[in-house]
């Protein structure tokens, strides 16, 4: 059996974007953030790495092809999104996810309330103190990236006459 690549990418890129949506509920406390955030950036890193390496395990010149043009437009884009945190995070454990709290400001009772958060922060990379929502939004922001990339792989392999590792037709487009 075949595996088809594309296919199979583009579903582990598109469950990272979903798991973005399950680690939001998690944001505002330290422990949870930080497995959350080891586990995004590994994701990132896998998709990456699968997209550039693994598609070229092939003879299927058209795949190889649309793989490289994408990569060439987009390494920088890619590199951008969290530059050498990912491995300083995961490999030297250089990464502190740590409590803190805001006061929001309750005007109908004169008074402020204490709304517990908790922010990332990974040695030598711009990820510092940033709080744990904005840390997923540049999650999501990347690995959202990653999956469209996939999609956009798949436009340039179809039209370099590529078959046998193109993403399907969406089977519902004509339910209506």
């Amino acid at each position: 059996m075949k595996v088809n690549k594309l296919v199979e990418i583009y579903a582990k890129a598109n469950y990272a974007v979903s798991a973005v949506g399950a680690a939001r509920g998690e944001a505002h406390h330290p422990g949870p953030l930080w497995y959350h955030a080891i586990g995004l950036f590994n994701a990132f890193y896998a998709i990456n790495e699968e997209l550039r390496k693994r598609t070229k395990n092939g003879t299927d010149v058209h795949l190889t092809a649309a793989v490289d043009a994408w990569w060439q437009t987009n390494r920088d884009v890619v590199s951008a999104f969290f530059g050498d945190a990912r491995n300083t995070a995961t490999h030297q454990g250089e990464i502190v996810t740590e409590a803190f709290v805001e006061w929001e400001l309750d005007v109908a009772n004169d008074t402020e309330h204490p709304i517990a958060k908790a922010s990332v922060t990974v040695k030598n990379s711009t990820i510092k103190k940033m709080p744990g929502v904005e840390f997923l939004d540049l999650c999501e922001r990347a690995l959202t990236f990653m999956r469209d990339g996939v999609l956009a792989i798949n436009a340039d392999y179809k039209a370099r006459g590529g078959i046998d590792h193109a993403l399907p037709d969406n089977r519902y487009k004509n339910l209506f």
